[in-house]
Formats: structure tokens, C-alpha cells, sequence
């Protein structure tokens, strides 16, 4: 009997489990394992080493239990890691990324939020320069991830209105996956279309 197909999900914490949902959804007949860092959550502010350590201490555990590949359900582990990762491991590695591409077609001002370490990666701006007539924004938000972090896990949503910018967009993209937890204040705040990257991965 040919035997099931092993994928790890990673997060830094809570945020994966949104992708990890899709997953799921998708392709049922897989089995899952997930590793959300907690205890370091969030990453957005630490060192890029750092952040590079930790994902790794995950993906070789996902090696020792003999995955077929790696899902990194965290936009700053992806912008961060992923290609170091990929040059080192034999099994696939899937990052997530924010929906830049499903917004762009149709929309010309897009705010996206995101950590500060993936607003300053290169894997973003290689995202956004992929469509020159888009004015995109770019707003590192370091402390949500954090607050939504800890607010989940004592079972209470935040309210994120105090971080978000205010301006003049005509959509948002989330870029980090904690962020869909509070997709629907961040709806009615904007009132605008809201994307995230979890069916894509």
C-alpha cells in the first residue's frame, strides 16, 4: 500500500493555522503536521539569523518524521528563508506570500500590512515591481501580529483599529497570515476588498 503523502505546516505561530485550514480544504487526503513557534511568536521584528534558525529547527523536525514537504505558512519566515531553505532541503518548500497578483488585476491602489521584516525584503518588492502601473503602500505594522497573538490565545479578539493607516486605497493586502484573524474588522474599517494569500499557497 502506497503510503499517505506527509506535509508540515510552520507558522510562528497561530497565523499558519489559517493556511494550514486551506490546506486542508483543498486537499484532504493528505496528512498534516503543524508547528507553530509560539514561544518566539512574532517574528516580524527579530533578525533575519534568527528567524532563519528558528524555521530551521522546525523544518528538521519535519525531516526527522520523514515529511514530503514543507508548507511555511508565514509571510516573513517565506520572505525571510524560503530560497535558503530550498537550496538546502530535497523535499518542496512552499511559502506564502501576500496576494499581490489577485489584487493588482484589478485594483491600482492597494494598501499592503504586513511585518516590518517582510516589508523590507526583497521578495516583496520583487512582488510589487512585477506591476509597474499599481501604486502600491507598504505598512510595516509592528506590534498586530504580536497583539493578535496574544489576544487569540487568551480567547479574546484585538482591536486593531489604533494600528492601521489611514489613506487613500482602494484595496488591502494582508501580508501576514495572523491578519486573517481580524479580517473582518479590518473589512469594515476600510470597507474596502481584503486579500490574503492563504488558497494561493
Amino acid at each position: 500500500m502506497h503510503r499517505s503523502f506527509k506535509v508540515g505546516v510552520f507558522d510562528s505561530g497561530i497565523g499558519g493555522l489559517n493556511v494550514l485550514s486551506a490546506c486542508i480544504r483543498l486537499a484532504p487526503h493528505l496528512n498534516y503536521y503543524y508547528i507553530g513557534d509560539n514561544k518566539h511568536a512574532p517574528y516580524g521584528n527579530k533578525s533575519c539569523e534568527e528567524i532563519y534558525y528558528r524555521v530551521s529547527c522546525a523544518v528538521e523536525l519535519f525531516k526527522l518524521i520523514g515529511i514530503d514537504a514543507v508548507v511555511l505558512g508565514c509571510n516573513t519566515a517565506t520572505a525571510v528563508c524560503v530560497q535558503r531553505l530550498r537550496e538546502k532541503y530535497a523535499f518542496p518548500i512552499i511559502g506564502t506570500e501576500p496576494a499581490v497578483a489577485p489584487a493588482a488585476r484589478s485594483y491600482r491602489r492597494p494598501l499592503v500590512i504586513c511585518t516590518p521584516r517582510t516589508a523590507e525584503s526583497a521578495r516583496l518588492k520583487e512582488l510589487i515591481a512585477r506591476f509597474p502601473n499599481v501604486s502600491f503602500t507598504v505598512a510595516p505594522m509592528p506590534k498586530l501580529a504580536g497583539e493578535i497573538e496574544r489576544s487569540l490565545t487568551c480567547g479574546k479578539l484585538p482591536t486593531i483599529a489604533d494600528h492601521l493607516p489611514r489613506g487613500d486605497y482602494d484595496c488591502v493586502i494582508l501580508g501576514c497570515t495572523h491578519y486573517a484573524f481580524v479580517r473582518s474588522q479590518i473589512e469594515r474599517f476600510y470597507r474596502l476588498p481584503v486579500f490574503d494569500g492563504a488558497e494561493g499557497t
